[in-house]
């Protein structure tokens, strides 16, 4: 960490950050409102609706390696900017579409923009906090993604009910645009020191070869739990919308409501989670992932087995506030256990690998929900087994094996 960054320089930093991840949030969950008018306008069948909405995901997973490794190479400043103004130019781009072809593609580069986000901010973060402050600020700009998913979603279906989807799409790159702006401006301020000789060569000894990385049993651990954490989070995302309704007779409106509970709880639980992962976990990450899991895995089986919709809700707010911390202590662990300038390239590893996840749940959990004949029961069984394995595998990390530095592998 830079020693002339003030702590106000910190937190602004860590202010545009987590308002950043906000409207990524609000570009990533608008299609999933926006798809509704869009089928009707563009006479769009299901099938091609659902290859619409899983795009994105292709060229975000994609994207994670590259934006990694770009932000350790270039710097953050220049890599999330361009991310923010990348996603936002598509999302207005979006608003333009005409054809399935042409929105596909809109989507495509939003999930390309969005991609490289993840990584490049936990490069920022290597590069603005010490270690022992590294899990609170990780934690504060992923709790990004829950107030999103709070606010935007009620948002993006307001103004799409009242101006239309493609002045939504409009408004939403509006905002992104001046947002990419903020970062460049706070971000650019905090790397404008020239560094010091000493400096210089404490970077080349920190810097570590890909391969390096790559070889490391944590990396590649970490992906395996973030993998089936994707799994059940998307497959909850995607399709209890329709369990509520269809299964538990719910209004829109009213599963609507019921759904921005477990966001708000899972915001603080994200911020409570980098907390104790700062103050008390150092070493012992891995309790957090195993108990997450376990924990998950018990309150979704409640959930679709409660007697009321309130008690299932009740049991879905629980399972957020379990499995957000299983995600922050996959991102975290890099930044507290690998050298600083590997951060952005493992973490791409582990996020991009761990999108299959996310591409695959909800086509998985729709094929078994079609094929037992509308039986979501067995399809949430699949993702209390993605806990199970998820727990398993945060059993076998060792953080005594973290990625050594090019002076520490010279040194064997």
């Amino acid at each position: 960490m830079r020693q002339d960054i003030t702590n106000k320089k910190k937190y602004a930093i860590l202010l545009v950050l987590f308002l950043a991840w906000i409207v990524g949030y609000f570009d990533k969950v608008s299609i999933n409102v926006a798809i509704i008018p869009i089928t009707k306008d563009l006479q769009l069948t299901p099938d091609k609706a659902g290859l619409i909405l899983s795009s994105f995901f292709l060229s975000y997973a994609l994207m994670q390696l590259v934006g990694g490794y770009l932000a350790d190479k270039f710097g953050a400043s220049k890599v999330l900017s361009g991310a923010i103004f990348t996603w936002s130019i598509f999302t207005g781009i979006t608003g333009f579409a005409n054809s399935f072809f042409s929105l596909m593609a809109s989507r495509i580069m939003v999930g390309a923009g969005e991609g490289s986000f993840p990584t490049a901010s936990s490069v920022a973060i290597a590069n603005t906090f010490p270690k022992e402050q590294r899990a609170r600020a990780k934690s504060v700009v992923q709790s990004g993604s829950s107030v999103g998913i709070a606010i935007g979603s009620i948002v993006i279906a307001t103004m799409t009910a009242s101006v239309g989807w493609r002045i939504m799409f409009y408004a939403l790159a509006v905002i992104g645009f001046l947002i990419a702006i903020l970062v460049w401006f706070v971000l650019k301020s905090s790397e404008k020191r020239v560094e010091t000789e000493q400096e210089r060569q404490e970077k080349q000894v920190n810097k570590v070869p890909v391969k390096t990385i790559l070889k490391t049993s944590m990396v590649w651990k970490l992906l395996v739990v973030y993998f089936f954490a994707n799994v059940v989070f998307w497959g909850l995302q995607s399709w209890l919308p329709s369990y509520w309704v269809k299964v538990k007779g719910l209004s829109m409106v009213s599963m609507g409501v019921y759904s921005s509970i477990p966001a708000i709880l899972g915001f603080v639980s994200f911020l409570v989670s980098g907390w104790v992962l700062d103050k008390y976990m150092l070493g012992k990450e891995k309790v957090i992932i195993i108990g997450g899991a376990l924990l998950s895995a018990i309150f979704i089986y409640l959930m679709f087995n409660a007697s009321s919709v309130p008690l299932a809700f009740t049991y879905l707010t629980l399972t957020n506030v379990f499995l957000n911390p299983v995600s922050i202590t996959v991102f975290i662990m890099p930044l507290k256990h690998m050298a600083k300038d590997s951060v952005g390239t493992a973490t791409g590893i582990i996020n991009a690998g761990a999108q299959v996840g996310s591409i695959l749940s909800p086509t998985i959990m729709g094929y078994l929900i079609s094929s037992t004949g509308d039986n979501y029961n067995i399809a949430f069984m699949f993702l209390v087994a993605s806990c199970i394995v998820m727990l398993f595998a945060g059993f076998t990390i060792n953080t005594k094996k973290s990625v050594p530095t090019n002076k520490e592998i010279a040194d064997v």
